[in-house]
């Protein structure tokens, strides 16, 4: 029990950590600078502001200085982070909680610009690749080149780059069958999603699902 504990500490941090990389990305900011702080009035937060889960409870959700509102995507993140991590056992599922991470802060990316940094690709496909032989790499590796040497020259695409980035990533994870399990669920998200109209990120779809399917194994 202490054990499952100390992971999910360790996990929560983790999410706090995505929740506060993506802001940063999605306002052009350094990740390393300036000091965490308010996004509403830029008031430095003291150490007690940074506990995970412990903090966004004790502030109700809002800045003690300008009583502005903090995201529940980022008590949402700390918890899904905290439990996924306390389903570490072995180097493998931990290598698939640090690419669920990943992907986790691509979609917090995606979701606010429909953007997100390319190097999350490239890293989360060689963390899907540790178990396969040579081959597998080079064919994986090729893929995704293509995929970010074509796109740009799609002017319409039915489909975002970064989607089918991940896309490849899981099958080559957990293959097909999953993969297509995996698509139903996000689909039916986005297409839950896509009633109020206009064009959505799909990649938070595709990250839920994954999740949710990791979860239930």
């Amino acid at each position: 029990m202490m054990l499952i504990l100390i992971l999910f500490i360790y996990g929560s941090c983790m999410g706090s950590l995505l929740v506060a990389m993506a802001s940063r990305y999605v306002n052009g900011d350094s990740y390393l600078f300036p000091a965490s702080h308010c996004d509403t009035c830029q008031t430095p937060l003291t150490y007690w502001q940074l506990v995970p889960v412990l903090s966004y409870a004790l502030l109700r959700g809002k800045c003690q200085t300008c009583d502005g509102t903090i995201p529940a995507v980022t008590l949402i993140m700390e918890v899904t982070a905290g439990l996924l991590t306390t389903t570490v056992t072995d180097w493998a599922s931990l290598l698939v909680v640090l690419w669920l991470g990943l992907w986790g802060f691509a979609a917090l990316c995606d979701w606010q610009t429909q953007t997100f940094p390319g190097w999350v690709s490239w890293v989360a496909t060689g963390l899907s690749l540790w178990q396969h032989s040579p081959f597998v790499w080079l064919l994986g590796c090729a893929c995704l080149l293509a995929i970010h040497l074509l796109w740009p020259h799609w002017r319409h695409p039915v489909i975002g780059d970064g989607d089918l980035e991940m896309m490849v990533s899981y099958a080559l994870l957990w293959g097909v069958t999953a993969t297509a399990h995996w698509l139903v669920v996000a689909c039916l998200l986005g297409l839950w999603r896509a009633r109020v109209g206009g064009r959505i990120a799909f990649l938070p779809d595709l990250v839920v699902s994954a999740v949710g399917w990791w979860l239930m194994t």
